[in-house]
């Protein structure tokens, strides 16, 4: 069997899902209710929804949507055990709950069809082989609708952001563009569209003045990495820069440099 291709993050953030594909696609085909009249047509522990009794079979009969998503991505999804301070997650219990825009997404789509959206832990490359192997219904996370990996699971494009710069407070060695970059250390996420673009621009520095790039397990890693001094910039999507550019110890732990790129 040939293995899917690792996914990438880019600059869109879509929401795969065969199911709510289809789900959504019908949305447009009922019975000319607005969502808001259905919604208020529905008892109180009534169960399904009209739109809901149209999910698959499976679902229908579970209740459950089981949604595949990097739970480490503040604040598009990310355990609130780890708030305010979303890199520095404490120990103990209980286990913390999963925030961010997905899971409140995940939510409204779960009052519309009357069913629960349970958050799993996925490895982030691993996503697209565990939808495809059965394991989840469906990713709602940080990944691009290629051409490539639309020949394999179906797409909803709901988002949009750039790539940006996340350095230290105050910026000590004066970075501001991916050229600065030459010579530096710089961390990115495994299997991400951050780890491409460094590469490319890797090529483009002078003899001697190479990026070194490391390749981390998980996004916040990657973070921290600058958070303790041991890289001088990381590469994410800008809703997570800016977001822990804001919280980390109370901003007084990054600054985000440069444009979206």
């Amino acid at each position: 069997m040939k293995i899917p291709p690792s996914p990438k993050r880019r600059p869109f953030y879509v929401l795969v899902l065969l199911a709510l594909a289809t789900v959504l696609a019908v949305a447009g085909c009922s019975s000319g209710s607005s969502p808001r009249q259905v919604l208020e047509a529905r008892p109180i522990g009534g169960g399904l929804t009209p739109l809901g009794l149209q999910l698959p079979e499976t679902i229908r009969n579970d209740r459950e949507v089981r949604v595949g998503a990097d739970i480490s991505y503040a604040p598009v999804e990310f355990y609130d055990a780890l708030a305010p301070d979303v890199l520095d997650r404490p120990s103990g219990e209980p286990d913390p709950g999963v925030q961010g825009i997905d899971p409140d997404l995940a939510n409204e789509l779960g009052r519309k069809l009357g069913v629960r959206f349970t958050f799993v832990n996925v490895k982030f490359d691993s996503l697209v082989d565990s939808l495809r192997n059965g394991r989840i219904d469906a990713i709602i996370s940080g990944m691009s609708a290629t051409p490539d990996r639309a020949t394999q699971v179906s797409f909803i494009e709901y988002f949009r952001a750039g790539t940006s710069i996340l350095v230290a407070k105050g910026n000590p060695k004066g970075i501001s563009t991916m050229a600065d970059l030459c010579g530096k250390t710089v961390t990115v996420q495994a299997a991400t569209t951050q780890g491409d673009l460094a590469k490319g621009y890797e090529s483009k520095c002078p003899p001697g003045q190479q990026m070194r790039v490391r390749q981390l397990d998980s996004g916040s890693q990657s973070l921290l990495e600058v958070k303790y001094g041991h890289a001088d910039a990381a590469l994410t999507d800008f809703p997570v820069a800016a977001y822990n550019a804001k919280v980390s110890d109370a901003g007084r732990d990054f600054q985000v440099v440069g444009q979206q790129i």
